[in-house]
């Protein structure tokens, strides 16, 4: 699992630092202001509906029917419920396509909010021509998932690359001839490119393909069933980004960018460690469970939360007390503005707070999958919700931004303690002592490594000098654990 981890990890850290590239550049082309705020606010609508069945959220439901079906009945038996749930979703995402171009006004006035003509005109423009964004990542999203349970992590993974690479081409070739929309045209080939790069791989796997709706598969069905709650904390969280978003949008223009900027900082940790690791870990989870071998999916999981102790703890640190220095060496160029550095710093202190939680509920979420429990992952997410919801109405007038971020974060909070405390209840008895013992020593060794690099004395241009502060850091951090305590404490509850 390390290994396959470590390999995902290290496509995920290139993926996602071409993702910096790609906030790098459409902040120095179009900064933090009213353009860019009609352009993430179409893009959360797009992503609204990408996430109910793209990024890996059917797949979650769908791989363990699979796997239970092939070790039942065979592996031709189990690909023609692939085909048939790729036919169903190719379905149902035209539609729905199709029903964003058509009602794209609405749309916005009901989940994004924007009071201003001209930043409601371009939002409304860019989720036309993303909209069917959606059917291709769709596809892209079950396609990863079969390649996922093939141990086939590469490709699967590489499809970020090819996100984040299809955006940076568009701003540079076209941003100054097009400008906004042309990021709009980026998104919406890059859904293309990432399902047409998994193709052949798939194709090796299932060696055929049948166009057939058989809804009559007891699978299907069942899969359906599971869908529901899935799709209800999905879709119940997405309410909830876009209810953030509406706050947002009623503060001064550009604050939606910010958030987004920030969003980006804080994302990186997650999409590189936590999200890495559950893409690994999951097939293992599904197929030790399906098989009832419940000495694995313990072994497992608890192995899981300690690597993500271990990686996130440290970011955690950094982010929070080099957020200034942080968002400027990445941001600040071209037209992004000082002021925009505050609200952008401000943010992602906030944000990170929340870090270690909204790494581990990836993990512990899935857990609750492999046992085919939607309920409690549901009930979760709504409580989150509404904790997050309220703090948002509390306090996002006086506290503006950092309102929102700091309800965001604990929302995240109450979230993963149901979660943990879910799993630990129903499924796997956790020994939470050994866990909140390497939680507290890996918070003070990330606390001394901080400490030192902060002693080291500024250097000419602000940018050297966070870049040497943020490598003493690293070093100290991994000199302070040896080798060998590493591999001792990562798998600690082996």
């Amino acid at each position: 699992m390390f290994k396959s981890s470590l390999l995902v990890m290290i496509i995920n850290m290139l993926s996602r630092i071409l993702g910096l590239v790609r906030e790098i550049l459409i902040g120095s082309f179009f900064g933090a202001t009213g353009m860019t705020d009609a352009y993430f606010g179409a893009f959360k609508i797009s992503n609204f509906f990408t996430q109910l069945l793209g990024e890996g959220a059917l797949g979650s439901v769908f791989i363990p029917l699979y796997n239970e079906k092939r070790e039942l009945e065979g592996k031709d038996k189990a690909d023609d419920l692939i085909f048939s749930v790729l036919n169903l979703v190719f379905a149902f995402s035209t539609t729905v396509s199709i029903f964003m171009i058509f009602f794209s006004e609405y749309m916005l006035k009901i989940f994004v909010g924007f009071k201003d003509e001209a930043r409601f005109n371009v939002a409304n423009n860019l989720l036309k021509i993303m909209a069917f964004y959606f059917l291709f990542i769709s596809l892209s999203g079950i396609v990863s998932a079969v390649l996922n349970n093939f141990k086939k992590f590469v490709i699967s993974t590489s499809t970020a690359l090819v996100f984040n690479l299809t955006i940076i081409c568009g701003v540079l070739l076209f941003g100054k001839k097009y400008g906004i929309y042309g990021l709009g045209v980026s998104v919406l080939l890059s859904g293309l490119f990432q399902l047409l790069m998994q193709l052949p791989q798939f194709f090796m796997i299932v060696k055929r393909y049948k166009l057939i709706f058989d809804i009559k598969d007891k699978y299907i069905r069942e899969m359906f069933l599971l869908m529901i709650p899935t799709l209800i904390g999905i879709f119940g969280y997405q309410i909830n980004e876009m209810i953030d978003t509406r706050f947002a949008a009623a503060l001064t223009a550009g604050t939606v960018s910010a958030l987004n900027y920030s969003s980006r900082l804080y994302l990186l940790p997650i999409g590189v460690f936590a999200i890495s690791l559950s893409v690994v870990i999951f097939p293992n989870l599904s197929q030790a469970a399906v098989k009832k071998q419940m000495n694995v999916v313990k072994s497992q999981i608890e192995r899981g939360l300690n690597m993500l102790a271990f990686f996130v703890i440290p970011s955690q640190i950094v982010l929070i007390f080099y957020s200034k220095e942080i968002v400027s060496l990445i941001y600040k160029r071209g037209a992004f503005s000082e002021d925009m550095i505050v609200v952008t710093s401000q943010a992602l202190t906030f944000y990170s707070v929340g870090l270690l939680f909204f790494s581990t509920i990836h993990l512990l979420t899935r857990s609750h999958y492999v046992f085919k429990d939607r309920k409690r992952p549901v009930i979760s997410s709504f409580v989150g919700i509404g904790i997050n919801i309220a703090l948002d109405f509390l306090l996002y007038k006086q506290y503006k931004h950092m309102g929102l971020t700091f309800a965001t974060s604990t929302a995240a909070m109450v979230n993963y303690l149901i979660l943990l405390l879910s799993l630990n209840k129903n499924y796997i008895k956790l020994d939470f002592l050994k866990y909140i013992k390497f939680i507290v020593i890996t918070l003070i060794i990330s606390g001394i490594a901080y400490i030192v690099s902060s002693f080291i004395p500024e250097i000419g241009d602000f940018r050297i000098s966070i870049v040497i502060k943020l490598i003493i850091f690293a070093v100290v951090y991994l000199l302070l654990w040896s080798p060998k305590i590493i591999k001792q404490k990562i798998n600690m509850f082996g």
